[in-house]
């Protein structure tokens, strides 16, 4: 069997992105990836400015509390007269700052009678200053390529007063279920049949990662039918997502067909639940052969698919790995087994404030609902166990 971190890396190594790109409005970019880089066009701030409704004072000798007010500034306009020692101005919070500005005082901390400003605190060189380019400089880089445009990420390239943002084209990607056994939602439940779970929950998570997903359907057990239906998606999208027909023993129509039309890597990887696994292409279509059974599609799709489609969509190396914390196991397991696992666990902070992973019942690889309440995937090595107390890894499942 093929360890996880080199079947990981072996996915992340022959795989890149290839998509187009496009401008956007920053109306239009919300949530896509970002395909160059961003250079700031401006200081950050741009020019001296104030952090506080008060009074901007010039004293180089740091020991006045007695000033004459000789001005105000307000927000949006100019810079106003240079201050002499002993004068200070009123101010406003991002108005800029008068020359000679040495200190900013709060207007809680003042007492004005007419032009006389009396200081009640002690006076701290450069308080309350925000000064040119102290966050970022012209020319620094703003966001790295692969950045995800989210809120803040916008807020900050509009505010460096770009309109348009380069951004991929967005990842496509069809889902299909494969197995006589599989029937749609819905359909009447005939004996040795099953409803399709992969299907949907897959679709869901990559809507939810920013891809353009297409359901393909469920893909039967035969040959001829399976071939086609591969070969025409490869045609249209730049992924073939499947489940179900990579475990040693069961009908190879699945894996028959997308040899016969492109190319498979087979492997069974060392973790449980999850083992069958096997990525391929078709053209320039990457493939991804999941495990039907569907807590093990839930695993190898958070642990070993999503990163790799992460980059092929362009994300930066940051992406390609599942976000993991070390929290306090409110449990214990009772043997070690020869694989990796990954149990599905609940992550909360205790009353000591400490954070804490607790085992949910039915661990079983087939018990779906078990997924639905867990926040996180606890990492337990091949041949250890986790004694209650103990510090173990655990990878946090995107809400």
């Amino acid at each position: 069997m093929l360890d996880f971190d080199l079947a990981r890396q072996q996915l992340l190594d022959t795989h890149s992105c290839t998509l187009a790109s496009a401008n956007l409005s920053l109306a239009e970019a919300a949530n896509r990836i970002l395909a160059a880089p961003l250079a700031a066009q401006y200081p950050s701030p741009m020019f001296d400015n104030s952090a506080m409704d008060g009074y901007a004072v010039c004293d180089h000798e740091g020991r006045l509390k007695e000033f004459t007010v000789v001005g105000r500034t307000q927000a949006g306009e100019g810079s106003a007269a240079p201050l002499q020692q002993g004068q200070a101005a009123r101010i406003f919070t991002g108005a800029p700052l008068p020359p000679n500005t040495t200190a900013v005082v709060a207007q809680e901390q003042t007492e004005c009678r007419g032009e006389h400003l009396h200081v009640a605190a002690d006076i701290e060189p450069g308080q309350h200053m925000r000064l040119k380019a102290e966050e970022i400089q012209t020319g620094q880089e703003l966001l790295a390529q692969g950045s995800k445009l989210n809120a803040a990420a916008l807020g900050l390239a509009a505010s460096q007063g770009y309109k348009n943002v380069p951004v991929y084209s967005k990842l496509k990607v069809i889902v299909f279920s494969s197995g006589n056994e599989i029937i749609e939602p819905g359909e009447p439940l005939a004996e040795g049949k099953i409803y399709d779970a992969n299907r949907f929950q897959l679709m869901a998570w990559l809507q939810t990662r920013g891809a353009q997903v297409m359901d393909g359907g469920i893909l039967p057990d035969d040959l001829a039918r399976t071939e086609a239906a591969l070969g025409f998606a490869a045609k249209k999208f730049d992924v073939i997502i499947t489940s179900g027909g990579a475990s040693v023993g069961e009908a190879d129509y699945l894996k028959q067909a997308i040899q016969n039309a492109g190319t498979l890597i087979e492997h069974s990887i060392a973790i449980k639940p999850g083992k069958p696994f096997a990525w391929g292409s078709i053209g320039s279509a990457k493939v991804f052969v999941l495990p039907g059974n569907p807590v093990a599609t839930f695993v190898t799709a958070h642990m070993l698919l999503f990163p790799v489609l992460n980059k092929l969509m362009g994300k930066e190396a940051r992406y390609w790995r599942m976000p993991a914390i070390s929290a306090t196991a409110a449990f214990s397991t009772r043997k070690a087994i020869k694989r990796r696992e990954f149990l599905r666990v609940e992550v909360g902070i205790n009353e000591a404030g400490d954070t804490v992973a607790t085992l949910l019942p039915n661990q079983g690889s087939a018990m779906l609902s078990t997924c639905a309440h867990a926040n996180a995937l606890c990492e337990v090595p091949a041949g250890s166990v986790v004694e209650a107390g103990q510090k173990v890894k655990v990878y946090l499942l995107p809400t």
